[in-house]
């Protein structure tokens, strides 16, 4: 969903952004499809941001969540090539390797916490399940869990016989 006008111009006002005409930046910033230092088109999951001097306040650049969160605009401002943003993936991952570790380590917690809850709230609908009453194509009636084991007996096999 885009922010409304007055939104992104607020927000940048609190955050430090000085500009003479916030309009005509706001407009160019709804324009803009793709990124001004890596030329990568903006989809949902590929942001545009508006970069700006942090120090004086003035704008920089729209550039995409990636190469703003890198600053790989101002470490290469004649842009980068493929090597280069590796080279820069790859420091970034050394850099924040203790992070990185950090939220996957939180994210396999998670995923173990859900299993485990997934199977408190079905454990009594699988015992139902396993536990209900079916009748297998020789006539016998027996439990859901012990059909596969039913089919492999003496008995099953006769009673398919006759």
């Amino acid at each position: 969903m885009p922010i409304s006008k007055s939104n992104a111009i607020c927000k940048w006002k609190k955050r430090g952004l000085i500009c003479d005409d916030y309009n005509t930046l706001y407009e160019t910033y709804i324009k803009t499809t793709e990124c001004q230092q890596c030329e990568t088109e903006f989809t949902k999951n590929n942001k545009r941001c508006l970069d700006h001097d942090h120090a004086t306040g003035l704008f920089r650049k729209i550039v995409c969540h990636r190469c703003n969160a890198m600053d790989s605009y101002i470490k290469y401002p004649n842009g980068f090539t493929e090597q280069d943003r590796k080279e820069r993936d790859k420091e970034y991952r050394q850099k924040n390797k203790d992070k990185i570790k950090e939220q996957q380590q939180a994210n396999k917690e998670k995923k173990i916490e859900y299993d485990q809850e997934y199977r408190r709230a079905n454990k009594q609908k699988k015992s139902e399940q396993r536990s209900q009453k079916i009748e297998c194509e020789c006539g016998t009636v027996v439990s859901r869990s012990y059909i596969a084991k039913h089919k492999r007996t003496k008995k099953h096999s006769e009673l398919q016989a006759q």
